[in-house]
């Protein structure tokens, strides 16, 4: 999808600022004794209170407005009373925020921001920050390429660089992709070399989200269908901003978070 009026532009801007909110404000409540739960019910109550729709709660059956993922979990962890978190953990949570409108011939049209952070819990080893701190790094790399005309490769590339460097495995399995009106969308972001050739084009909204393993590249699926986990059981950290494509210019990130320094 190619965004262009100005209308839609401003929901997914207003969709991204509210995700971006809520995610910081969920970074701060992660502490020692705070369960998942906790931490999805403060995500709902924060989404609506701005006027926004839960994107996640409900998507393709998902029973919960964040995934919380811990430690060796990789994304798509269901929030419960019974995950407790506990120092030296680290913690992805992954959330989306919808704005909707009707269209001329009475559709629903959703405008999502889709933001993901990876925090420490009370004090963590230095390697887990450095896993953190790294994969971060990775997606401000992904961004600075994407921009109109850019092929995918050199977005996959920037981020497969970061992982090679620090010998971390990549999630090859999922990644980053398009948005639009029915959430995800073409095109399908590695997070490495694959030789796409498929070129970026303004007015595209896409989401970039590099998943560095402190171990090797394979995940699996658990039983509840839902949640990811490294096969090595080692930790895993996600990070993930949606954007706008800009024609000639760094894109605009729409899910900045308002503190993030970049």
């Amino acid at each position: 999808m190619i965004v262009t009026a100005d209308e839609d532009i401003d929901l997914f801007r207003k969709a991204g600022k509210l995700a971006g909110q809520v995610l910081e404000e969920l970074s701060r409540m992660v502490k020692p004794g705070i369960s998942t739960w906790d931490l999805d019910r403060a995500a709902e109550a924060l989404i609506r209170e701005g006027g926004g729709i839960p994107t996640f709660k409900g998507y393709r059956g998902f029973p919960a407005t964040i995934c919380a993922s811990v430690n060796e979990e990789v994304v798509h962890g269901i929030p419960s009373k019974q995950k407790v978190l506990k120092s030296g953990d680290i913690i992805s949570m992954d959330l989306g925020a919808t704005f909707r409108r009707e269209s001329n011939n009475g559709k629903k049209l959703d405008f999502i921001g889709d933001t993901a952070i990876t925090v420490p819990v009370g004090e963590i080893s230095p390697r887990l920050q450095k896993l953190i701190d790294d994969t971060k790094a990775s997606l401000y790399a992904g961004i600075k390429v994407a921009r109109a005309g850019v092929v995918l490769d050199e977005i996959g590339g920037a981020i497969e660089d970061i992982a090679l460097e620090n010998s971390y495995g990549i999630v090859r399995e999922y990644g980053g992709h398009g948005i639009g009106y029915n959430y995800h969308e073409d095109p399908f972001i590695l997070n490495f070399r694959s030789g796409s050739k498929t070129k970026l084009k303004a007015g595209m909204v896409i989401a970039i989200e590099p998943m560095f393993n402190l171990g090797g590249d394979k995940v699996r699926t658990k039983p509840d269908n839902w949640t990811v986990v490294t096969t090595d059981y080692k930790p895993s950290a996600h990070f993930e901003h949606s954007l706008l494509i800009m024609d000639g210019a760094e894109p605009e990130i729409l899910t900045r978070r308002p503190n993030e320094l970049i």
